[in-house]
């Protein structure tokens, strides 16, 4: 898989479910078979470092009450940031209702491509709450 980023591209290998078949044959352990796509994982890494270079501290996969959990919590003193990384494969109205009455002081997407940043705007446009704040970050914005 080939991500594309400011710098130019990386490109992303995984075990296949053919290659993880073949591992467990020679006694290779493949780990565990990741829940998410490799591309979503990619992100949430790099977006996890973007905001601990910023003095944040980060948690991945922070649960949130009866609502599943958050790509990631960034907290440093006074202030929690849920961010959800958006590759355009999920339902982005449906991540901002399950952590907008979670108490977090903002939420920031980070949209992977250029439809997900098209579909995560249109879900911020269309935020009626006053209260929350909701950005908007994308791959470029993620060094």
């Amino acid at each position: 898989m080939c991500i594309a980023t400011r710098s130019g591209q990386v490109v992303l290998y995984q075990l296949t479910d053919h290659g993880r078949a073949v591992c467990s044959c020679l006694g290779i352990d493949p780990g565990p078979t990741p829940r998410e796509s490799l591309e979503h994982r990619f992100w949430v890494e790099r977006t996890a470092k973007h905001f601990e270079q910023r003095g944040y501290e980060t948690i991945r996969e922070h649960p949130v009450k009866g609502n599943g959990a958050v790509d990631i919590l960034a907290t440093r003193p006074g202030e929690q940031v849920a961010v959800e990384i958006e590759t355009g494969k999920s339902n982005t109205q449906q991540n901002l209702d399950k952590i907008s009455e979670a108490g977090f002081d903002r939420i920031v997407f980070v949209a992977t491509s250029p439809a997900a940043a098209a579909a995560c705007q249109k879900v911020i446009a269309d935020t009626t709450t006053k209260t929350l704040t909701v950005e908007l970050l994308t791959w470029l914005d993620i060094s």
